[in-house]
């Protein structure tokens, strides 16, 4: 059988930002089994949010204690299950490393990126967070790579917050029964204020303009997570990204959260708070899926 050429010449270096729950796991395991991309097995490398924020510390943290895990997991694993471990362990001991350099080492970035690449035309990088940084950081990172490519996903606004607010409480529950009360005192403190970080994850509107003075908009593909898990979809990315169309895995769920139901009333109170962000999706990109207008037409008259 030949070899699989990708549709666009050159190295594609593509950034998945975000947003937060809005099916960037998936994406990344569809890139991940994509013939045409190199993937390292670690979602979310950090790097440049680490960088700019000050935060290397709290993600080395993270990622040693991943390493532990995934070391105690090498122990008594299945033979079949062996080689993707050793290889997670070593793609995490390559990123402590990296994170650990003094400074910022744009090339030794590239380097853990091309690590291990064999001809193929993608490389990349799914870290939600990047959707946080900084016009000027973004406009940078856009000149890493011969062809650099930004994915942005948008989920319904109340549909991601409370699926974000589900997320974290199952992280700090004691037991997944104290899950939904948890999640309702969360839901509570976010609208008085609380959670600065979710709510900046949220603001579509803060990312898509900063996005927009960074970027050529050739370099962008804002999608729909409502509209993400169908083929077609996933040919017009593929198209974007300069890679050839392969099929997708689309009724296979990743990272689902607990069910937890929202009241009518929590409902009521999110769609409100939420408000500006259907308005600007809405006026910005022209459109919106019919899943986001049982949501708008309580709050845009």
């Amino acid at each position: 059988m030949a070899e699989r050429k990708p549709q666009s010449p050159g190295q594609v270096l593509a950034f998945v930002i975000g947003a937060t729950k809005a099916g960037t796991s998936w994406l990344f395991r569809y890139l991940e089994g994509h013939p045409d991309c190199h993937m390292r097995s670690v979602k979310e490398l950090h790097y440049f949010d680490a960088l700019d924020f000050g935060e290397r510390a709290f993600h080395l943290h993270e990622m040693e204690q991943r390493l532990s895990e995934l070391r105690d997991q090498l122990l008594v694993a299945p033979r079949d299950r062996l080689d993707l471990l050793q290889r997670k362990i070593a793609d995490h001991q390559d990123l402590i490393a990296l994170h650990r350099r003094a400074g910022e080492d744009v090339p030794a970035y590239l380097e853990y990126l091309n690590h291990g690449r064999r001809g193929q035309a993608l490389i990349g990088d799914v870290t939600p967070a990047y959707s946080l940084l900084s016009a000027g950081r973004l406009a940078q990172m856009a000149t890493l790579a011969p062809i650099t490519r930004f994915v942005y996903v948008l989920r319904d606004p109340v549909s991601r917050l409370w699926s974000h607010l589900r997320m974290n409480a199952a992280r700090r529950a004691g037991a997944p029964e104290d899950i939904p009360a948890r999640t309702n005192r969360m839901f509570w403190r976010y609208g008085r204020g609380r959670f600065p970080g979710m709510h900046l994850r949220g603001d579509y509107r803060g990312a898509l303009e900063r996005l927009d003075r960074a970027l050529d908009p050739t370099r962008l593909l804002v999608l729909f997570y409502e509209e993400l898990f169908r083929q077609d979809t996933i040919d017009r990315l593929c198209a974007f990204l300069g890679i050839g169309p392969s099929p997708a895995a689309v009724h296979v769920p990743v990272h689902v959260g607990p069910a937890v139901e929202m009241t009518e009333e929590q409902r009521r109170h999110a769609r409100q708070w939420l408000a500006p962000q259907y308005h600007y999706v809405q006026q910005s990109l022209g459109r919106v899926p019919e899943a986001w207008r049982a949501n708008m037409a309580e709050v845009i008259r």
